[in-house]
């Protein structure tokens, strides 16, 4: 078990991401990176979740999707759908034990993953190569810079800067949905989207800051406000517009991943905590205002120039991280407490143009 010998390891390739949207997302380059390199076919094993997204984009030749709540009858006919397609090389992007047993089920000969990422126990020896990705940068790389790395390392080449991954191709379908969504907007001030919390309520900004940022962006710019979410954060967005008193639209629990692309695409601003959305934002070209309470912002930037990360300074700490260690030669706006001024600040730089483009109609 050890780092390719600077030998390319063949395709076909297949990689296993059975974790939640960013991390997908986040693999994305990698795929790239191998595609253009290679031209060789290159597929994914993900979870149910994101299958509707990997199944819709161009770096990704052919899905399966193994379910992780499943028992081992179902991860062993996963497994032999895969060892019909004939793999000569499997990236264990996610190191899940789940993903690595699938691919030496399916017979994959090559089968790689990350040197000391994810401690696996005695199922690290069913690794055929671990390729050490952990420098001295390591604590300011990017989740999709350490995707790239992996790659590059198989074709003995330097990784580059994290491929920007495109816009997935979406539906007819997505595209009247989100417009008929958009029809539910009141006003004609710039359209503004919000994401309230991630899967860890750890990552939520205050509930109290978003009714005061929601405030003054009304006021201040008669925006168009709305709110996307899971099912269960329906009551959440509800509270948020009573206790704000501005028209606010609930599209928790109404959108797929594919809408909400769409919803990000048609507005004019999108202000989110680290969680998901923000890296289905990155994917457009819309402004992005991405709040780290307590995540590295290091590793889990939203891949798009557009984007503008606010960071609390405990968080920074937690990680050993410096403002001046922010992406694309940005630093991070960082404080004790990202409060809505702070926000509200950085939204009116992002806002210039908004009140041209609202004259100018919107994109549905």
């Amino acid at each position: 078990m050890s780092e390719p010998n600077h030998k390319v390891l063949p395709g076909p390739y297949l990689g296993f991401q059975l974790k939640h949207i960013g991390d997908f997302l986040m693999t994305l380059p990698a795929l790239g990176f191998l595609k253009k390199h290679t031209g060789a076919p290159v597929s994914m094993v993900v979870s149910p979740q994101t299958a509707e997204l990997a199944l819709r984009h161009n770096w990704i030749d052919e899905v399966f999707t193994l379910d992780r709540s499943k028992n081992f009858r179902h991860l062993r006919k996963v497994a032999q759908d895969i060892r019909q397609k004939k793999y000569q090389t499997a990236f264990i992007f996610d190191g899940q034990p789940r993903s690595l047993l699938t691919a030496t089920l399916a017979g994959i000969k090559n089968r790689l993953g990350a040197s000391g990422l994810y401690p696996l126990g005695l199922l690290s020896l069913l690794y055929s190569h671990k390729i050490n990705i952990m420098d001295n940068l390591w604590s300011l790389e990017s989740q999709a810079f350490r995707a790239q790395k992996m790659a590059a390392a198989v074709l003995g080449l330097e990784p580059g800067a994290p491929m920007r991954p495109p816009q997935p191709e979406l539906d007819q379908a997505s595209a009247r949905r989100s417009s008929k969504l958009l029809t539910e907007l009141t006003g004609q001030g710039p359209i503004i989207g919000l994401a309230l919390q991630g899967r860890q309520l750890e990552k939520s900004w205050p509930l109290a800051h978003f009714i005061t940022l929601c405030r003054k962006l009304s006021r201040e710019f008669g925006a168009d406000i709305f709110v996307v979410g899971a099912e269960e954060e329906i009551p959440l967005a509800r509270n948020l517009a009573r206790a704000a008193e501005v028209p606010m639209a609930n599209f928790c629990g109404r959108t797929s991943l594919s809408d909400v692309i769409l919803l990000a695409a048609g507005s004019d601003l999108f202000i989110t905590v680290d969680t998901g959305t923000s890296h289905l934002v990155a994917l457009t070209n819309t402004p992005l205002i991405s709040i780290f309470i307590w995540t590295s912002p290091a590793l889990w930037p939203p891949q798009t120039p557009h984007a503008r990360l606010m960071v609390y300074n405990w968080a920074l700490n937690r990680f050993a991280l410096k403002p001046t260690d922010g992406p694309w030669l940005r630093p991070w706006i960082s404080a004790p407490i990202i409060t809505p001024d702070l926000v509200f600040k950085e939204a009116l730089v992002m806002l210039k143009t908004a009140s041209t483009k609202a004259t100018e109609g919107r994109i549905f």
